[in-house]
């Protein structure tokens, strides 16, 4: 029983935890956004390398504050916590 719990903490904990890893950010919309930003800039620039890519995911990345995402996710999902909704949709995105 004690596994049990321990291993449903655990996958709760890489849930939460690696959305805002990847995105490098402690706020889930805000990681959400980063990582629109840099599959945005890659579909752009035809890859995720080069000058291309590089000047236009700096300039997103500057602007991505988790707002946009935020707003977008609760009125996706009035019922859910934003956190959670943000989380779900980076999951969605990979």
């Amino acid at each position: 029983m004690k596994t049990a719990i321990g291993a449903i903490i655990v996958l709760i904990a890489v849930f939460f935890i690696v959305p805002m890893a990847v995105g490098g950010s402690t706020n889930a919309c805000q990681a959400l956004e980063k990582h629109n930003v840099s599959n945005t800039a890659s579909s752009i620039a035809g890859g995720s390398s080069g000058p291309v890519y590089g000047v236009i995911n700096t300039i997103g990345q500057a602007g991505a504050t988790g707002q946009t995402a935020s707003t977008t996710e609760a009125n996706a999902h009035p019922d859910t916590p934003t956190p959670v909704s943000c989380t779900v949709s980076f999951w969605k995105t990979l």
